[in-house]
């Protein structure tokens, strides 16, 4: 059993302020904005109106800039490959609020009002306020759009991943997160299907030209202080492009990038599911030109799988993160009953049923007498009543059990081979086990969430074909004893589908600077880009990047 180290686990001190002391932790960044020379004429190697970085949900505001009149709109992806960074390797969908007449036939009660008064709980009163706004205020905007350009039929909600944070004022359990689009046939469209089609109409669009291989290095400012342009990297090669009327940021976010992630995130995190180009270039490009940054200190949570073959031998594993997306608990496989989740003294540490991003706060709890993160790792422990129904994480199972999962024919010997503390277990384990007898969990309060039991009613490609999911009607059905041999475990460690901290805009897109003032010719959407410093339902990344990437193609036309 691998002993876990001091530098495994302690990072050094937060720092998620905004401003020139956020500017002071990202390597290679001043606070003196790079101009053009005065007096001096610039050289160009190409021209266009608008440049647009990225082809995660940053690709709506090219295409919605073609369909407004664009005449000239280069994109710039830096994967000479990979066409949709991040944002197709997620689900695909959209977390809308719920008032949207595509959604009226559900009567969820919803509101403009009630909207923004959930996020801002879930945001803990640090949501970028004028983004949520414009994100709230467009939403309908933007499916109409769809419906259009890229003839949608509509959207639906998918029963699952609404809002996160379920207990809060204002949330709604069916209807705002994880709404799909319709193609024209009425098929359910994932992200793969949709990327597919923003490629295809870029692709066929000659306005719009598409440059794969090619990184953002540098903006290029006038002496007003006005984007006119970029350096990018094509290879061996370096290009100057000029925009006549303004450069749209969607670089995603900073996990990729250890410096950063050293300098502003409270706790290590070992994995993410981003993409691996998404190393700060929109927040190191802006805070170079005087921009402002916030929510710097906040990420979207998931658990890991801590033991696979993916790590390479000699990874510092504190930092080493990898795109690994398999062995993301997206699934929530301890929403299902007969599993739970202890730290190495045997105790629960949260209410397994919770979305993953809620869960993975958890992980967060430092132990100043020990010096260590006191639930990194935690341990998925589960019994063979859960095996008889449910694939264990990664989703494998008993017939082809994975190195990362080991079985034991007792509690006692799975405590001892994993290094879990006995006693602290097996009493855990025992008061569990009476909890589901009482059909009340006093301790972490599992099976009193009306979407965790939405959440686990719907992930029935988790189950076995023997399955009964029948059973799950009730709030309680989330619980389930631990007590029938043999018992599997695994070890879980906090990862990240993505950084929230970014570029600080208005309303329109546009990147403020330290001062709160517009910078002409400047916008970002996305995760390179802030809204809400949480997660707060499933598809809020993909809804507010592709409804704000909208919103700033639609003020560069004037519209």
């Amino acid at each position: 059993m691998k002993e876990y180290s001091r530098r495994e686990f302690i990072k050094g001190a937060a720092a998620g302020a905004a401003g020139l002391a956020g500017l002071s932790l990202i390597s290679g960044c001043g606070t003196t904005p790079a101009a053009a020379p005065q007096n001096q004429k610039l050289s160009w190697d190409q021209e266009t109106d608008i440049i647009v970085v990225g082809t995660g949900t940053v690709i709506t505001a090219a295409i919605a800039a073609c369909e407004m009149g664009i005449t000239s709109i280069t994109v710039l992806e830096k994967d000479e490959n990979i066409f949709g960074g991040t944002s197709t390797t997620s689900g695909g969908g959209y977390a809308l609020p719920g008032f949207l007449n595509d959604f009226k036939e559900e009567n969820n009660g919803d509101s403009r009002e009630k909207c923004l008064s959930y996020m801002q709980a879930v945001g803990e009163d640090r949501m970028n306020r004028a983004v949520m706004e414009s994100f709230v205020d467009h939403a309908q905007e933007y499916c109409d759009w769809t419906k259009q350009t890229l003839g949608w039929s509509r959207f639906i909600h998918s029963g699952a991943h609404n809002d996160y944070y379920d207990r809060y004022p204002d949330s709604i359990v069916v209807g705002r997160g994880s709404a799909f689009p319709l193609d024209a046939d009425n098929q359910m469209m994932m992200a793969g299907a949709q990327w597919k089609q923003y490629r295809e109409y870029v692709e066929t669009h000659d306005q719009i030209q598409l440059m794969m291989g090619t990184a953002a290095e540098e903006l290029i400012a006038d002496e007003n202080h006005k984007v006119i342009g970029l350096v990018a990297r094509q290879g061996e090669k370096t290009l100057r492009i000029k925009a006549n009327k303004g450069v749209i940021l969607g670089t995603g976010g900073f996990d990729y990038n250890e410096a950063m992630r050293r300098n502003h995130l409270s706790f290590p995190l070992y994995r993410s599911c981003s993409s691996p180009n998404n190393t700060g270039d929109g927040q190191k490009m802006g805070a170079r030109l005087g921009a402002q940054l916030a929510l710097m200190d906040r990420y979207l949570g998931v658990p890991f799988v801590y033991d696979n073959p993916v790590w390479n031998e000699g990874d510092d594993r504190n930092y080493g993160i990898m795109a690994t997306s398999a062995l993301a608990d997206w699934a929530c496989y301890l929403k299902f009953p007969h599993a739970i989740c202890v730290n190495a003294r045997g105790e629960r540490f949260a209410d397994e049923s919770r979305e993953y991003d809620v869960f993975s706060r958890a992980f967060s709890a430092y132990d100043t007498g020990t010096l260590k993160y006191a639930n990194i790792p935690g341990y998925f422990i589960c019994d063979a009543d859960y095996t008889s129904q449910f694939k264990l994480p990664g989703g494998a199972t008993i017939d082809a059990l994975p190195d990362y999962i080991t079985r034991y024919d007792t509690l006692e010997a799975l405590a001892e081979g994993m290094g879990i503390d006995k006693e602290g277990l097996l009493k855990q384990v025992e008061a569990f086990n009476g909890y589901v007898d009482a059909g009340v969990d006093p301790q972490w309060h599992r099976g009193e969430s009306e979407n965790a039991l939405r959440t686990l009613q719907s992930n029935t490609y988790v189950a076995l074909p023997e399955a009964d999911f029948s059973q799950f009607t009730t709030l309680t059905a989330t619980l389930g004893k631990i007590e029938k041999a043999p018992f599997y475990c695994c070890r879980y460690v906090p990862g990240t589908c993505g950084t929230r901290g970014g570029l600080l805009t208005d309303g329109n897109a546009q990147v403020l600077d330290q001062d709160n003032n517009v910078i002409e010719g400047l916008y970002a959407a996305g995760t390179c880009s802030t809204g809400v410093a949480g997660y707060w339902a499933g598809g809020a990344c993909i809804s507010q990047g592709c409804v704000m990437a909208y919103v700033a193609a639609k003020h560069l036309a004037g519209k």
